[in-house]
This record gives structure tokens, sequence and C-alpha cells, in this order.
């Protein structure tokens, strides 16, 4: 009898822990699910990122070459003095990677003599076709001797390829990636894959008359775009197709992940003709927000109360009556169980408190049972309403309209209580405490309650951030249409024009025909801007922050010292900058240099013509924060739109001011994730005022004593 019931309660007892394991596997399964979507969503954004950045700086090698070859197709007869001419900016553009820059002229086998004499060539090698591909002049870019012109390029199956492709065309071509033949005598690991881009040259009129080729070493060019835009932890490696079609490594960054199930992405860039491959790879344990032990966690505390419970099932389902001995030994346990029990309610309190959605029990009666602190916090803090009739007009609860008041029978709560399960259900509360206002997305389930009775669950979240975020597409989506469709329209017409020209025999043809291409231009820089900002402004919120301790003062003059050169380089009056005492502070350098670059540039932007810019820079401290002041003496910005000048695409003279209306939006952004703030305001002399406040971290210039300077520009 005794061996029955002691087979009972085991039985018993392992039937809990069997249920336990169970309910305690599928959640922790679900939480690392939750974990990987979680991940997976980080990397598609460094994916995006990555791809987008790439795209950008692919069009700019592009953009280079064919602007060169434009310039070269202006000239009634390329010269050596010419091309010098023409290429004499490109070292300052800032081309990483960039080998050298090289003019094409075909010569058939009786024009190549020549050709050499023409071009003062010393005589080289030619290649067994019958026309070759002779590269006459050149403009190293890597700082390395600038070889002697004449050789055949033709002779180079890849460089052939291109150059035939770049023809046939008619427009920018990109080579297959291989090794250059100057790095072909180097030793194997500090070889590059490079790749080459070519474009035609075509006169004015519209004969063919060369290409204009530029060698590109992959590593070189690509890593630090994908270094400055990936997070640390993702390791990535750009992949081109080789002669023989294989895909080979032009570029990496990072070392490879020791994970086990590391994360995996992939994109793909357009390169002219052809598409490369982007490979992302990553420790999920490295990116923000892709690991936590809350799986681990659930498990090792779901296996210790599934044996608890089990222990104490069992210890309750064998025989009470026992010996003294026994007795005191089965009390001990009970007590031990009872400890266990109160541990399991204070970890169910501790959960109900920690979930971060706000959670209300409503019973049959429409009387509130419960509230987690989350969904106090997130109505507002405010007391409690004490029945589901009153809780709209106590919370201050809306259509999202953010006017009509919330029906009290549409509410999912009471959508529940009829037996409806209720979904998605939006409404805006506002109240003395949310007055800015807050966009709910609820829920609501039918409930059975302990005592049998039937009553209700509502779970709802904050979804105000996500609708803005999507507010922001549908401006991003309009702007592009609207401000990228002007340019265009511009660059087609003014196209139409010069290709009339070009075809005109009217002495004024050419004039009108440079004339035009120089609009063309003008529009595609201004189509470029506009994307430029679009970019600054989407990554200024997700992009990793690289924090590092720097002299703000050493900052913001390299970015006075650069407007000042552009403004004499463009023939306007010298600014008056004043740049009085700043601090050592600890910021993102690149972000915060883009705050100051944008507040200098509109300082000197909206100065009235034919007045040079004055503009004064100071730093004031105060416990915990500096606030950094930029002063102007311009056109000033009226009252009526000193509120919205920090929204999105908005512009205070659109007719007057070129521009895309995202450059202040862009500084709130990058100040915000520093954790400070940014406001307007008039100027006492005339113009604007904007006050950039940053959290202090390091001591301030008097305190570490510096001696204080200002410099005048």
């Amino acid at each position: 009898m005794r061996v029955t019931r002691w087979l009972r309660g085991a039985a018993l007892a392992a039937a809990v822990l069997v249920a336990g394991m169970l309910v305690t596997g599928t959640v922790t399964a679900l939480l690392a699910l939750k974990e990987r979507e979680a991940a997976d969503d980080a990397m598609d954004r460094q994916t995006g990122l990555a791809a987008a950045e790439l795209q950008s700086e692919v069009h700019r090698y592009l953009d280079t070459v064919e602007t060169i070859a434009a310039a070269l197709g202006s000239h009634a007869e390329v010269t050596a003095a010419g091309f010098a001419k023409v290429t004499d900016g490109v070292p300052r553009q800032n081309l990483p990677g960039a080998v050298a820059i090289t003019y094409v002229v075909p010569a058939t086998d009786d024009r190549v003599p020549a050709v050499r004499q023409a071009w003062g060539l010393p005589a080289q090698a030619l290649g067994s076709g019958p026309e070759h591909l002779m590269g006459v002049l050149i403009r190293q870019l890597d700082g390395r001797p600038t070889p002697p012109g004449g050789k055949d390029l033709g002779a180079e199956p890849e460089l052939n390829d291109v150059l035939r492709e770049a023809q046939k065309r008619g427009g920018p071509a990109a080579s297959t990636a291989d090794v250059l033949a100057d790095d072909a005598t180097l030793p194997r690991g500090q070889q590059q894959l490079a790749i080459s881009l070519a474009t035609p040259v075509r006169g004015i009129d519209g004969a063919p008359r060369g290409w204009v080729l530029l060698a590109l070493r992959g590593q070189g060019l690509f890593a630090a775009v994908l270094e400055r835009t990936l997070h640390p932890g993702v390791s990535a490696t750009l992949s081109a197709a080789a002669p023989d079609g294989e895909l080979l490594p032009v570029a990496a960054v990072n070392l490879p992940t020791a994970a086990r199930e590391p994360l995996r992405d992939r994109a793909f860039v357009q390169v002219a003709q052809r598409q490369w491959r982007l490979d992302l790879l990553a420790d999920p344990r490295l990116i923000p927000g892709g690991h936590t032990d809350r799986p681990l966690a659930t498990a090792l505390l779901g296996t210790l109360l599934s044996v608890l419970f089990a222990v104490l099932v069992h210890v309750l389902s064998t025989r009470r009556a026992r010996a003294l001995a026994e007795v005191h030994a089965a009390t001990a346990g009970l007590r031990a169980a009872e400890a266990d029990a109160r541990h399991h309610a204070a970890l169910h309190d501790a959960v109900w408190n920690a979930v971060s959605e706000g959670v209300s029990v409503v019973a049959s009666d429409g009387t509130f049972l419960l509230h987690n602190p989350a969904a106090r916090q997130i109505l507002g803090g405010a007391a409690d309403a004490g029945h589901v009739a009153d809780w709209p007009a106590h919370h201050g609860v809306f259509k999202p309209d953010q006017v009509t008041p919330f029906p009290v029978e549409e509410l999912p709560m009471m959508r529940a209580l009829r037996g409806e399960d209720a979904d998605g259900v939006e409404m805006f509360v506002k109240n003395p405490h949310r007055p800015d206002g807050v966009l709910l997305s609820a829920s609501g389930r039918p409930l059975e309650l302990p005592d049998g009775r039937r009553g209700a669950v509502a779970v709802f979240h904050d979804v105000t951030e996500v609708r803005r975020y999507q507010s922001d597409l549908a401006e991003f989506a309009a702007v592009v249409a609207h401000d990228l469709k002007s340019p265009l329209t511009a660059i087609t017409g003014y196209a139409s024009v010069a290709a009339d020209a070009l075809q005109s025999d009217l002495p004024s043809a050419a004039e009108t025909a440079r004339t035009s291409v120089g609009r063309v231009r003008h529009g595609a820089l201004r189509m470029r801007q506009l994307i430029d900002d679009l970019l600054a402004y989407t990554t200024a919120r997700d992009a990793p922050l690289h924090l590092r301790t720097l002299d703000l003062t050493e900052l913001i003059s390299s970015v006075v010292e650069q407007h000042t050169v552009a403004l004499a380089a463009a023939d306007r009056p010298a600014p008056l900058i004043r740049v009085g005492p700043l601090p050592r502070m600890t910021v993102d350098p690149g972000l915060l240099r883009h705050v100051v670059d944008n507040l200098v540039g509109n300082a000197v932007k909206y100065t009235p013509p034919g007045r040079p810019a004055e503009i004064e820079i100071s730093a004031t401290e105060s416990p915990g924060q500096v606030t950094i002041a930029f002063e102007d003496r311009g056109i000033g910005i009226p009252d009526s739109h000193k509120s919205h000048v920090f929204e999105s695409f908005y512009r205070v003279r659109p007719t007057e001011y070129g521009g895309t209306g995202l450059g202040l939006a862009i500084c709130r952004r990058i100040i915000e994730r520093h954790g400070g703030s940014i406001a307007v305001e008039d100027h006492a002399g005339g113009g604007t005022r904007f006050l950039v406040t940053l959290p202090r971290t390091v001591p301030s210039l008097a305190e570490a004593g510096v001696p204080q300077r200002e410099s005048v520009s």
C-alpha cells in the first residue's frame, strides 16, 4: 500500500515536472525567436545603410569620369595642357583608391607612328589586333611616378572589354576585377584587386575621340565607406566579377565572426552595367539589441520552478501519517515549499511590473480590477478610473483625429466583455499628465476570472514614434517626388536645348550648348545635394555614435576655415567669424561637425548680398551641460516660423533661397542623439541666435587651466 501511494505521488510529480518543462521550453523558444527577429531587423538596417553609402560613393566616381570626358569633349582639340587643366582638381576631390586617369585614343596599325609622333610617345609593344587602344595622357593619383604613355591598353583583356563596352553603351562602363599590371610585381599579400571605369569622349560635333579611363583599387575605395557606416561588430565583403566570371572579394572590413549561428545578409550594388554583391556577417551578441540573457534566464528559472513544484506535489501526495520524526521533516518541507511559492508569486509580480505594455483587467460589471505600472505610466500616471464607462473621460481618450471623443462601446475592453476579440484599435490620449498626447494601439480579449466570472483584459502600447516614422516616410516620398522632379525636368529641357544647338550651324550654337550643359550640371548638383541631405537625415537617427573626447575649438575652427576658403574661391566677401573659448567635449566628431557646418553655412547663406557674413560662436557652461551659441547678423527668422524651422522639409523662404528644408531637422536629430537640445531666438543686434545645449562629460576650459583665446577669420 505504501509503495502504491509512493508510485502514485511520483507519477503525479513527474507529470507536473513534464508540464512545467514544456511550458518553460515554449516560453524560452518564443523569447529566443523574438530576440533573433530583433537581431535580423538590426542586420537589415546595417545592410541598407551600407548599400546606400556604397551606391552613393560609386555614383561620385562615375560622375567624376563623365565630367572629365565631357570637359575634354568640349575642347576643339584635346591637348596635353588641356588634359592637365581638366584633371588638375581631381586629386583634391578625395577619391580613395584612385590610381590614375588615362586618356585613351584608338589607332590602327598604319596610324600608330602618326599617333606616337603627335603625342610624343615612346615606342612600346603593341597587341595583336588590327586596332590598338593607346593611353596617350596620364594623371597619376596614388603618389607613384607617372609612367610613360603609349601603352596599348587593348592588349589587356579586361581593359579592352571595358573600353569597348563603354563605346557600345555610349556611357560609363565598369571592368571586371583583376590585379593592376603595376601591382603584379608586388608580393601576393600586398596585391589588391582593382577595377576600371571608362566612358567615351565625344567632340563638339559628336564624333568619337577616345575614352577616359579611371583605375581604382577596391580595398582603398570601399573599405573606408564600409568602416564608417557599419557597426564594429559587423564584417562585410564586397565582391565583383573576375574575368573568368567568378566573384572575387575586392574589399573587406572588420574581422570575421566566430559565432555558431552568425547573422547573414546580402545586398547588391549597381556599378554601371555590372552588379556587385555585398555580404554582411555578424555575431548577434555584438549587435545592439541582438542578444540578451533572457532566454537562458527563463530556461533556468522555469526549470527550477518546475522541479520545485514537482517536489511539492510529490511531498503533498505522499502519505501524511508518519512517525513523529517524519512529521518534523514533512513540516520543514512544507515551509520550504511555501517559501518557494511566495518566491514564485513575487516573481509573477516582478514580471507584471516589468512588462513595458500597459495591461488592464476588467470584471464583468465593467469595474477595473488591475492595472500594471506600465498602464499608469502610459496613461500619464493619473488616478485609476473606477469603471470602464468613465475611462475615456477620465484619461482624455479621443479618436485618432485627436478631436472626436472615443465612444465607450468601441473600447477594446468593452468589446472583449461582449465576447469579441479586438486587435490594433488606435486611440489618442491627452490629459494634464500627457499635455502633448500619445497615440496608443490597444487590443482586448475575453477572460475567465479565477472565481468563474467572465471579464476582459486589455493590452495597449505607445505607437506615437512608430506613426511619426511613418509620417516622415510619407514626407520623404513626397519630397523625392516633387523636389527631384524639378531639377530632373530642367536637366531634360536643357539637354534637349544642348542637343539642338549641337546640330545647328549657327555661330552661337556652341555657346548655347555650353550654357545648356552648365545648367544641366547645375541641376545634377541640386539633385545630388538633395540626395545627400536625405541620406544624412535618414542616418542621423539610426547610425551608431562613435564618441570621442576632443577640443571643440579645433573642430569648429576647421569648419570656419573651410567656409572661408569656399567664399574666397567664389569671389564673395570674406566672413567675419569670431570663435570664443570652447571646452573639451565627448561627442561624435563626424555628426557634430555636420551640425556646425550647417549652422555656419546657414549664417553665411542668409546674409544680404554684398555684405560680409558676421558670425560669433561662444560657449556658456553650467552644472552638467554646455550651451554653444551661434550668432549672426543675417536676415533673421520671422517669429511665425521659429516654431517650425526644426521640422522636416520646412523652408522659411522657399522662393528666395534654395535648399531641402532638412538641414535644421538633421541638426536637431543629431543633438538629441547626444542627449541635448537646440533652440532658436532673435539676436539682439539683428539676425538669428541658435543655442546648442549638450551634456558635459569632461572638465571645462577654466577648470583645466587652458588659456582662453579668440580667433577671427
